[in-house]
């Protein structure tokens, strides 16, 4: 009786020492595997950000966006005949090819661009602006209304650019003065830009 005790014993020993080495050895082979793998992981994401380093630094500046938006934010004031008018609150300007100061962009690249503007004026005055690149008139809009009240009027228009050509708003040769009236609580006066083809 006592053997068949003494045997049962060691058979749990040595049952449970075969099963602890089982487990260490289980557990040495998850450690293992997650070690790889996070080794594996963190040398694909190295590569990855050479990569986007390399992407960065060789990027072709001929691909970046080029865009603008500026607007006058609260003035009324009066400008005379042939007038550039200066947006001096700038919200976006991608490319910095628009100066707040003199309110004149500057194409960076030979392309299509794209530009609209808005006028706005009060009562029966006038305000009638044109887009202008280099010395050609690409178009006009303003407003001539009579009623009372705030008037805006809205222009859009596309035009080739060769690069460091320019582009600004100026009045136009309609009326010896040109009466904006922009205010936060009223549409204001803004203009905007953007490179929409780029040729190579």
């Amino acid at each position: 009786m006592m053997y068949g005790a003494l045997a049962v014993i060691v058979f749990l020993f040595l049952v449970s020492d075969c099963h602890s080495k089982s487990i260490q050895q289980q557990n040495v082979s998850v450690d293992e595997t997650q070690d790889e793998r996070i080794f594996a992981l963190e040398s694909t994401i190295k590569k990855l950000e050479t990569i986007v380093q390399n992407v960065t630094k060789s990027k072709d500046k001929s691909e970046q966006p080029v865009m603008f938006y500026a607007k006058i934010a609260n003035r009324d004031f009066t400008l005379h005949i042939l007038s550039t008018v200066v947006f001096e609150t700038v919200i976006l300007n991608i490319g910095g090819c628009y100066d707040k100061y003199d309110g004149i962009f500057v194409a960076p690249r030979k392309g299509v661009y794209m530009f609209s503007w808005t006028v706005s004026t009060q009562s029966s005055k006038h305000a009638v602006t044109e887009l202008v690149v280099e010395d050609k008139i690409i178009s006009t809009t303003g407003n001539t209304d009579n009623a009372g009240g705030i008037h805006s009027a809205s222009m859009t228009a596309l035009c080739n650019m060769d690069k460091n050509e320019h582009a600004f708003i100026r009045t136009a040769n309609h009326a010896s003065a040109n009466d904006f009236y922009s205010k936060p609580a009223y549409p204001q006066t803004s203009f905007l830009g953007m490179l929409v083809y780029n040729e190579k």
